[in-house]
């Protein structure tokens, strides 16, 4: 079942796709094979197309002609699919890394990084073959027919369907507990940059 999915191109987003409000249930072929629905392949052109046109696009032409991504292993037993003009995301995450994470662990992590990476490229039918490491990663074995795809802003997530399931209840109170500080700009306050709350007036 899926969502309507919006994408941004090249609405300031300096040449990279961006992917919000789709989730779907895709099957698995016997070659660990699943097909893009029509919906989201479209969506993902469309926003190509934009970013291919993009001045700060620093994506060669070449890869706009069919549909792919970089295969990466992600947190918590999924796959992230960046789109390919999105990957340096990731690249710069780990080669440029926040402070207070430890040098070794980062290098470790890293070195997982690109040892399960996999570039893949879409066929005519816009069916993609997940890489037998990164079903391995999540979990993904010769009796799961069926995954979850969702689109979280740069990338596309592949799981379990019930991990999403679990994820989402743990999601929802977290939500709960951070969303008036995000979302309700009566509790920010006006120009408000860190969503803290007013303080309020100091009484003499």
């Amino acid at each position: 079942m899926g969502d309507n999915v919006q994408t941004t191109g090249n609405n300031g987003n300096n040449g990279f796709v961006r992917l919000y409000g789709y989730q779907s249930v895709v099957s698995l072929d016997g070659r660990g094979r699943f097909r893009l629905p029509d919906d989201l392949a479209a969506a993902l052109h469309r926003a190509l197309g934009a970013v291919r046109q993009s001045p700060a696009s620093e994506t060669s032409p070449a890869v706009f002609e069919r549909l792919s991504f970089y295969f990466v292993p992600g947190p918590l037993e999924r796959i992230f699919l960046y789109p390919t003009c999105n990957i340096r995301l990731a690249v710069q995450s780990f080669e440029s890394p926040p402070p207070g994470l430890r040098p070794d662990v980062v290098r470790r992590a890293r070195d997982y990084f690109y040892l399960r990476m996999r570039f893949v490229e879409a066929d005519r039918q816009n069916r993609l073959v997940v890489p037998d490491g990164l079903r391995l990663h999540a979990g993904i074995d010769e009796r799961v027919e069926q995954i979850a795809l969702v689109a979280q802003n740069y990338w596309l997530a592949l799981s379990r369907t019930e991990l999403v399931e679990e994820r989402t209840k743990d999601d929802w109170k977290a939500f709960e507990e951070a969303s008036p500080d995000l979302l309700d700009p009566v509790y920010r306050g006006p120009g408000s940059a860190t969503g803290a709350p007013p303080q309020p007036d100091q009484q003499p």
